[in-house]
């Protein structure tokens, strides 16, 4: 079953037993979501329009720089149906498991989204497809242009 965020104009299906975090208070605005164990998380950060997509991707890489140490990363181009972006794949360890993340940035008419995709690799092929699902049906209430 799925259950439905409707929030600050962005509108998205997501597993109805994932968690739900909703931190709107700040500046870049994130929505949240985690996997029942923690283990796995789908995160939307929520930018101007015309943010500088190179800052927000070189403050999102720094940060992951800052906190974890041997840290790959490379950059990946992906798409969300027709929607094209662009981003970074970054992998290293948290505790003794190998993490993947997938830092993805999305112009719309109205924002700048950068989709934050993370779980231990093993995993993250098999939660692919949920993040590019919730993604694609964040993406089907917006009007999508190319960064």
């Amino acid at each position: 079953m799925t259950a439905k965020y409707d929030k600050l104009g962005l509108e998205f299906l997501y597993p109805e037993n994932w968690k739900l975090i909703d931190d709107v208070s700040g500046s870049p605005q994130v929505i949240t979501l985690e996997t029942p164990d923690g283990s796995t998380t789908w995160s939307v950060h929520l930018y101007p329009r015309e943010t500088d997509v190179d800052l927000i991707l070189k403050e999102a890489i720094d940060s992951l720089q800052q906190t974890y140490e041997d840290i790959e990363i490379s950059p990946c181009e992906n798409s969300f149906g027709d929607t094209a972006n662009r981003g970074v794949e970054a992998l290293f360890y948290c505790l003794d498991f190998l993490i993947r993340a997938e830092l993805q940035i999305v112009n719309t008419e109205e924002r700048c989204l950068m989709f934050w995709t993370q779980a231990e690799d093993r995993d993250y092929d098999k939660q692919k497809l949920v993040f590019k699902a919730i993604a694609i049906s964040l993406l089907q209430s917006l009007k999508p242009d190319s960064c």
